[in-house]
């Protein structure tokens, strides 16, 4: 019987074959006669392109048990300060029982939009420019349709591991469920990165343009 692949071998082909690079690190932290289990950091990279700026980035920490341990999606630079955060999911069923949360949190002021969305973070007043322009409504709710597990934010997981991306700030489609390895959801989170990439690019917090 042929031995199944692993997740690495998996992402290492898809980027072969569609002639791109792949980065792959991983460190096993130490371990001992009291703790004989060996927990590994594995990070992953792949540039869309040779000379695009959007990577689809893996990372996962098994010592770690925090909403950053694992996380997987496309991201790509964006001109806005380094202390934004933003985090936007998918309403769930115990968001809509929750009748105490209902005033709680950011609004964009669409209701249609705003019924099917949570922002789990949103502390920058300045990014109410893009979050409240009805083309990312759409295409964040198109996320959304993609995966429900997916998550569009700003700034909340840690990609300085990308050398295009650290130190940077970073607009990013992502799930901190599981790695992606499937090829053709790969390439339709590149292209989600690249709808958005039209609306966002070009903001900055002084002068948002669109």
């Amino acid at each position: 019987m042929e031995k199944e692949k692993t997740t690495i071998q998996k992402l290492s082909e898809f980027a072969n074959k569609t002639d791109r690079v792949v980065d792959f690190t991983e460190q096993a932290y130490p371990s001992n006669a009291l703790h004989p289990v060996t927990y590994h950091r594995r990070l992953l990279y792949i540039p869309e392109n040779r000379l695009a700026n959007t990577y689809f980035a893996c990372f996962g920490d098994s010592r770690r048990f925090d909403r950053q341990s694992i996380f997987s999606g496309v991201f790509f630079p964006i001109p806005i300060s380094k202390s934004t955060r933003v985090c936007v999911r998918k309403k769930d069923i115990l968001d809509k029982m929750n009748l105490f949360s209902k005033n709680k949190g950011y609004k964009t002021g669409t209701n249609k939009f705003d019924s099917q969305v949570v922002f789990d973070a949103f502390d920058a007043i300045g990014t109410n420019r893009i979050f409240k322009n009805p083309k990312i409504h759409d295409l964040i709710l198109k996320v959304f349709n993609f995966d429900l597990s997916l998550r569009v934010g700003i700034n909340m997981v840690n990609l300085d591991f990308v050398p295009g991306l650290k130190g940077q700030s970073h607009f990013g489609i992502y799930s901190t469920q599981d790695w992606f390895v499937d090829d053709s959801k790969i390439e339709i989170l590149y292209d989600l990165a690249d709808q958005f990439k039209k609306f966002v690019v070009k903001f900055d917090d002084q002068n948002a343009v669109y």
